[in-house]
């Protein structure tokens, strides 16, 4: 497997990736596209999901809470996060390519690669908060039951969702269940807007807040 397999321009790197047809393929795919990355998406004038979930974690999360930054890829919410005033990050992903380039940046306390839709390493109650920013059509939706296990009752999730994709992909359902089961309430819901306007107009994401009770 080689870097060639990427497409040639940006709009279609992006699309590729973003459309692999399984979990597996899908960190395949990232690893390769590593690299590029932050060349491709890095713009916030490009990608505006990163730069407005911030806005929001500003708004209801303490400067010293820890924070689990979740599809943290190559860090561009944790150093938006680290440039606002949050002092302890920790970084979870599924691509080891994209984790290096995010450690070598110096945003992270900690940096994990693991899969968020099964029970992983970390203990119950030690986060105060989970960001996680342009997850919602490739990490397992499954990751909202490891999200209720890993946090501090009181402690938000910061989701920035595809507003299609919160429903298609499963997160509507098993929110309607850990809220049914009095785990999970909602806290505010944003308005829709454009994520990627330049690469990919037609996504609309919409910024969740969401509190463990």
């Amino acid at each position: 497997m080689t870097t060639n397999e990427l497409p040639d321009n940006q709009q279609d790197r992006v699309s590729w990736v973003i459309r692999a047809p399984d979990n597996e393929e899908l960190r395949r795919r990232y690893d390769l596209w590593a690299a590029q990355y932050d060349a491709d998406v890095g713009n916030i004038e490009d990608y505006l999901a990163p730069r407005e979930t911030v806005k929001v974690a500003v708004e209801h999360l303490d400067k010293s809470a820890r924070v689990m930054d979740a599809g943290a890829g190559t860090g561009l919410v944790g150093q938006a996060m680290k440039d606002e005033g949050f002092r302890h990050l920790v970084a979870v992903d599924y691509s080891a390519q994209m984790l290096e380039i995010a450690r070598g940046k110096g945003i992270y306390d900690e940096v994990h690669q693991c899969d968020l839709s099964k029970r992983t390493n970390f203990d119950g109650d030690s986060f105060d908060a989970v960001v996680t920013c342009g997850t919602t059509s490739q990490m397992p939706c499954a990751s909202l039951n490891e999200f209720v296990r890993i946090l501090r009752p009181g402690g938000k999730i910061i989701f920035a969702a595809a507003t299609e994709a919160w429903v298609e992909f499963g997160y509507a359902d098993i929110f309607a269940r850990l809220e049914e089961a009095g785990q999970l309430s909602l806290v505010s819901r944003g308005e829709a807007f454009q994520m990627m306007p330049t690469t990919e107009p037609q996504f609309y994401c919409e910024i969740l807040v969401i509190e463990k009770q």
